[in-house]
């Protein structure tokens, strides 16, 4: 993910505090972790259609509720890793004319990309904070011979979205302050020395 000191190639400036770098920090810790959980999700998936391909071809019926199971791995491997993709800039990005802009004009792209990421993000969250709530309190299943309960997917899915739209207020409050000249480039700072 980079050192806790630097991000994006830009290394934050003295009027930065150490608290905020510990905050950035422990958040790329969250994110670390969670894209570590979405590759065991996706790991997991492939044993679980491997392992019912295998049993409906010894003639069984394949694994119980593999649909409800892999539709909530899914979950996993899709949504928890959205902030470490957003932090890493990892989006597909039309490239063809941002890269002819100026350094200001890309910092001012990155800006407006993270705020309607927000403006796109927010009621997602919400929904999915209200999907929670709701599986938790009713105490929901799906319906099969597991009867798997409803509220780790939902968890999942707003845990995602939740750190995801966190991530996405660090990228636009950290994009302003390179804007503003709070926070300097990184490669500024080696020129000068």
């Amino acid at each position: 993910m980079g050192s806790l000191e630097g991000y994006h190639g830009r290394s934050i400036g003295m009027a930065c505090s150490k608290g905020v770098t510990r905050a950035r920090g422990f958040l790329a810790g969250l994110e670390n972790i969670l894209l570590y959980i979405a590759v065991f999700c996706i790991l997991a998936l492939g044993a679980i259609i491997l392992a019912s391909v295998v049993l409906r071809e010894l003639g069984y019926s394949g694994v119980s509720d593999e649909v409800v199971i892999v539709g909530e791995l899914m979950i996993g491997a899709l949504i928890l890793p959205l902030a470490y993709v957003a932090a890493d800039r990892g989006f597909i990005a039309v490239e063809v004319f941002t890269n002819r802009f100026g350094p200001r004009v890309q910092i001012s792209l990155n800006i407006l990309s993270a705020v309607v990421g927000l403006c796109a993000v927010a009621p997602i969250a919400y929904a999915a904070y209200i999907s929670m709530v709701d599986a938790i309190d009713s105490g929901s299943y799906f319906f099969g011979l597991l009867e798997l309960p409803k509220w780790p997917g939902r968890i999942a899915f707003f845990i995602g979205y939740g750190l995801f739209f966190i991530r996405l207020i660090d990228l636009a409050i950290f994009e302003t302050l390179v804007l503003c000249g709070v926070i300097r480039p990184h490669s500024a700072e080696q020129a000068e020395e």
